[in-house]
């Protein structure tokens, strides 16, 4: 038995279909039900009831099905495991980044790992695809955007920036210093798509809702987000303080309702030597040249 067998079990026990089964494992039917066939020689038990209109577990594939995830997610804890201290020998790190992360972040703190003796492999990607690629030890460290879940990672403590208002330069909210949630009720909001990052997402619209902002519409859009607040009529985006450009005019929210907050984060008992200088030179180079602030005491952790 290969442990290539128990995934071809647990797909075909989660879909109870042969052939949409074999469409989630990129295979035909018919070797997808010869490995079945042989995984059930091979135990001497019957793990599925077929017949031509549906296909059923048979108490023993009951029984079965709960060890047989425990015995893939250990495999891949191990392969995660033994991936990372590969990397780790080599003086390599993966570290993933979201892509709000400014260009200057990154380069500070790849050049700080540099004198560290550390390689760093950068790559963007978002919170959710981070989240998975640390548990399947694709990456060594992730900068994410939080609230996110965090059973089977560590991560630093959380880093802080207050959001502001977008507008268009010609908004007649514009030449105000500072402005409240409840003003822009009644306006479209451009936001990331909610795959990208769903706790901080929805995090942003639970307080725009409880401060009296519900956008009429929510828009979503990645590298034009910005862009597009100067183009579309009564639209609105948050973010952290941006440079002054000509199309727009950030504005501070009164009371700071609405907080971007981020964390590097790692898989839990990865215990390469090389996480902890690189995670420190990731954090230096967050508050120094991005401008993050420590988050308060007492303050949301997740």
């Amino acid at each position: 038995m290969e442990i290539r067998h128990l995934c071809y079990f647990v797909v075909v026990a989660e879909e109870l279909h042969f052939g949409r089964a074999a469409q989630r494992l990129n295979m035909s039917q018919p070797p997808l039900s010869k490995r079945i066939s042989d995984l059930e020689r091979e135990l001497g038990v019957r793990l599925f009831d077929r017949t031509n209109r549906r296909v059923s577990l048979t108490p023993d594939g009951r029984t079965l099905l709960p060890k047989a995830r425990a015995a893939i997610a250990a495999f891949a804890r191990v392969s995660a495991s033994l991936r990372g201290s590969v990397r780790s020998r080599s003086g390599q790190v993966q570290i993933g980044f979201v892509p709000e992360t400014s260009r200057s972040v990154v380069v500070a703190a790849v050049k700080q790992m540099a004198t560290l003796g550390i390689r760093a492999e950068v790559m963007e990607a978002t919170t959710a695809e981070q989240h998975e690629r640390l548990l399947a030890g694709e990456l060594d460290i992730g900068v994410m955007l939080r609230p996110y879940a965090g059973r089977g990672l560590s991560s630093t403590a959380p880093l802080r920036r207050p959001l502001g208002a977008l507008l268009a330069a010609d908004d007649p909210l514009s030449s105000r210093t500072e402005i409240e949630l409840a003003e822009l009720n009644g306006r479209k909001l451009m936001m990331f798509p909610r795959s990208m990052a769903s706790g901080y997402y929805d995090e942003i619209l639970a307080t725009c809702r409880a401060h009296g902002f519900s956008p009429t519409e929510v828009a979503h859009g990645i590298g034009l987000t910005y862009r597009l607040v100067a183009v579309i009529p009564n639209a609105v985006a948050f973010s952290p303080l941006l440079r002054p450009r000509p199309e727009f005019r950030w504005l501070p929210i009164k009371g700071e309702p609405l907080i971007c907050r981020t964390s590097a984060a790692w898989r839990a008992g990865n215990r390469a030597t090389l996480i902890r200088p690189a995670v420190g030179a990731i954090v230096d180079s967050l508050r120094s040249v991005g401008g993050w602030l420590p988050a308060p005491a007492g303050g949301p952790s997740r």
